[in-house]
């Protein structure tokens, strides 16, 4: 059996969209997940008064660190700070014969 801990639901205008996610996730994420279409709602719109149909659809997931990224990088649009390495440091070269004689 599966165990999803972390849940999070998203409203999409179209489906197009709700692929890009679900195309965003199968590149970036390493563990357990999983869509669960929960239906369709009409909303209206405060600043035009139209109504339009938006998808409710809940993803879940395996991992802490992949809600997070999920959350962090599609969601809200945050890049992720890579985690620099430190630069091995060039072990200092040992004169040679002329390094000495014209130092």
């Amino acid at each position: 059996m599966n165990t999803y801990s972390f849940e999070t639901t998203m409203k999409f205008k179209n489906r197009g969209d709700m692929e890009k996610a679900e195309d965003w996730i199968s590149a970036n994420i390493k563990g357990l997940w999983a869509l669960e279409f929960l239906g369709m709602q009409e909303e209206m719109s405060v600043d035009t008064g139209m109504r339009s149909n938006v998808l409710k659809v809940l993803f879940k997931f395996g991992r802490k660190e992949d809600f997070e990224r999920f959350r962090n990088e599609y969601v809200l649009g945050k890049p992720t700070m890579p985690q620099k390495a430190a630069a091995p440091r060039a072990a200092a070269k040992p004169k040679g014969f002329f390094a000495r004689l014209f130092s």
